[in-house]
């Protein structure tokens, strides 16, 4: 049983804002700002509104979340100041005659200071020791009580209905899924609450401050949306955020080192023995039978495992770390992560009987290690685990295809093992503990999310404005079983849009989308994916010159044929080129004319590759991107060159825009360049435009 469905006694439980989809609140530069009023969304197991409202009253905390040596050193400050306070007031109670003795004799003073700050000075010890060892880089200060000031029912509606919400509407698959299992009634409330001296004090050197939101429950237990509710300065003018996608997190990438390792161990101790012990007609025996090299032939002229194992939760950990030195420099608002945020859902160690008997719980899924991650909680003791930090900026989230995978698969399958630096013989060693079925681990289900919408983030699209920029977040959906052939080798598409998201994209359009605005899209599964190379039918009329024939996607840059002087419409992918491949499977043509009608970046991920995309406009001589107006049913010409290296100033992007990109995997390689792992791209806007959208990476 979860979380939810544990509650013996009537429960009400916050949903939304959460840690992948926080709410904003700003405050004025001046920071004069004390009070705030806020709406959250809730679900309960019981229908009655005083019952719910007696269930919040009083048992909702908001506790803002410091960097730990800022808060240390505040603390150590506050302890000081009340010890010199005490030691006046002591001394004003004192006698004429004994603060005349204090005057005279030091020893005698200091001596009676040292008896009145006795307790004090034990606190900033304490403080001092936690500054001097920093085992966290987060802490929280004291709760803010806020004050409930209204509650009322919330209806179910569709992404696709104009009054729909995206932090206050209960949508759907909560009750289709029975995601919430009896939390089946939906309220929203109100709350006001003042912010503290301590935030105040905060505010004035980091733009921002993140707040946990907690319920205190009836049975003594608590519920905390970490990373919820943000107050920020930012004015959304000028500022950055960061996009990663294909995360890949799973318990057993923990694990997988400290195997390997154990069995290279075991592996060169039997060897030995083996050679020690073998006589000369064994030798002559396995000559005449040619029995291939021993095995410990194909560990020769490898890297050390710890040089070649690469585990993308480690990867994610050092990715926090980076973030975390850019948001202390107040060079980062905010993370966008797009899908694949975990590898699949039930731990690979859960037996089967426990798989079927689990229901998806969240504290058997990946779900939980991916949180525990982020929030630098229970990192396990193991070796090849490097040690983390809790995020300390906000994050954003959409599920991607393999967070629909309920099951593990066999890293031997399709040469997985080759994408985190093993060979054969050390993927085959981790067989025992990490058996897959072939069936189970191609299968999908929803449920999977489960843990996703009950810890993460209960909502799959969503939007978001800042200032006078959009963000769209959309779910681009699970593995699609049209082209198997293209699953099966490790590069499905995704079952794409369906037409309630297509509406949901148009009432954005006609409501919330405002000229001289820019808006991002945000999705999992790219819009714009090419095959490597044209296909042998197409191959004729491509040669440019007696010796050279382009048959490859690499030589389609749209800079190589500029610099040939050819005309721009001969570098169009997309009459040569299949470019859907293992993009999203339905409303292609719907999303294609959105993006390019509306949106200045598409930032998406699923193939593990750095590619970038631009749509130009239907004729030769391309025109200056607006933003607003449409153009149904049109043929869009689509380019391909690196455009984040080339355009990098705020005009060039909105001259030549608008873009789609894919961002290469923080988690993992891609099959054709493994190597290529550790991406993020980092967004700056410019005076409300787009400035630039370079990729980085980690380890570079």
């Amino acid at each position: 049983m979860n979380e939810l469905s544990q509650a013996i006694h009537p429960q009400v439980y916050i949903l939304n804002p959460n840690l992948g989809h926080p709410l904003f609140l700003n405050i004025d530069k001046k920071l004069k700002m004390r009070e705030f009023e806020i709406r959250f969304l809730c679900a309960s197991n019981v229908s009655d509104i005083t019952e719910a409202k007696r269930k919040l009253q009083e048992n909702i905390e908001i506790v803002p979340v410091f960097e730990s040596k800022w808060e240390l050193k505040r603390l150590i400050e506050e302890e000081q100041k009340k010890r010199v306070q005490k030691i006046k007031e002591a001394k004003k109670k004192q006698s004429l005659w004994r603060r005349l003795l204090f005057k005279v004799s030091k020893k005698r003073r200091r001596s009676f200071e040292e008896e009145i700050s006795v307790e004090h000075d034990k606190i900033i010890e304490k403080y001092e020791e936690q500054l001097k060892e920093r085992r966290e880089n987060a802490i929280r200060g004291n709760q803010i009580k806020p004050f409930l000031i209204n509650i009322e029912p919330a209806s179910f509606t569709g992404i696709d209905k104009p009054d729909f919400d995206s932090y206050l509407s209960p949508v759907e698959y909560y009750k289709k899924q029975e995601i919430l299992d009896t939390f089946i009634y939906f309220f929203t409330i109100s709350l006001k609450f003042e912010i503290s001296e301590a935030v105040q004090e905060y505010l004035e050197i980091y733009n921002f401050v993140m707040f946990d939101i907690i319920q205190r429950l009836d049975d003594n237990r608590t519920r905390t949306n970490y990373h919820s509710l943000i107050i920020s300065k930012q004015e959304w003018d000028t500022f950055s955020f960061i996009h990663a996608t294909d995360l890949h997190i799973a318990e057993r990438n923990d694990s997988i080192y400290e195997i390997v390792k154990n069995w290279l161990k075991t592996f060169k101790l039997e060897s030995l023995e083996d050679q020690k012990n073998e006589g000369f007609f064994s030798k002559l025996t396995k000559f005449f039978q040619k029995i291939p090299k021993k095995l410990e032939d194909t560990q020769k002229n490898l890297k050390p495992l710890k040089k070649r194992y690469v585990n993308p939760n480690n990867n994610f950990r050092s990715f926090i770390k980076n973030i975390n030195n850019e948001v202390l420099n107040n060079k980062i608002e905010f993370v966008i992560l797009t899908g694949d945020l975990i590898d699949f859902a039930i731990l690979s160690t859960i037996s089967k009987d426990s798989r079927k008997s689990s229901e998806f719980e969240y504290t058997t899924t990946n779900w939980k290690t991916f949180k525990n991650i982020v929030l630098n909680q229970n990192t396990p003791d193991k070796r090849g685990v490097i040690k983390g930090e809790e995020l300390l900026c906000p994050i954003f989230t959409v599920p991607g295809n393999h967070d629909y995978r309920p099951n593990h698969y066999d890293l031997r399958w399709g040469g997985l093992y080759k994408k985190i630096g093993l060979n054969p013989n050390e993927a085959l060693a981790l067989n025992d503990k990490y058996m897959a079925n072939p069936i189970t681990a191609i299968t999908k289900s929803f449920r999977a999310l489960k843990g996703y919408l009950l810890e993460i983030n209960s909502s799959l699209d969503y939007f978001l404005k800042l200032g006078r920029n959009n963000f769209i977040f959309l779910n681009s959906g699970s593995d699609s079983f049209k082209n198997l052939r293209d699953l099966i080798s490790g590069k499905p598409s995704v079952t794409g849009l369906s037409a309630k998201q297509i509406s949901f994209l148009k009432q954005l359009k006609n409501t919330q989308l405002k000229s001289g605005e820019q808006t991002f899209l945000l999705l999992h599964g790219p819009p714009i994916n090419p095959k490597k190379s044209i296909s042998l039918l197409k191959r004729v009329g491509k040669m440019i010159s007696s010796d050279k024939l382009l048959t490859e996607i690499s030589q389609f840059k749209e800079s190589f044929f500029q610099k040939l002087g050819f005309a721009k419409s001969k570098a169009r992918i997309d009459e040569d080129f299949n470019i859907q491949f293992g993009t999203i499977s339905s409303h292609w043509e719907d999303l294609i004319d959105f993006c390019k009608n509306n949106v200045i970046l598409t930032l998406s991920g699923h193939t593990h590759e750095l590619k970038e995309f631009r749509l130009g406009s239907h004729n030769a001589n391309e025109k200056k991107y607006n933003g607003s107006k449409l153009e149904e049913n049109s043929d869009i010409p689509i380019y391909y060159d690196l455009y984040s290296e080339i355009f990098t100033n705020t005009n060039d992007i909105e001259e030549n825009g608008p873009f789609i990109v894919q961002t290469p995997a923080l988690g993992l390689g891609g099959y054709h360049n493994p190597k290529l792992v550790g991406g993020f791209r980092e967004i700056h806007i410019k005076n409300g435009k787009l400035d630039s959208f370079k990729v980085k990476f980690i380890n570079r």
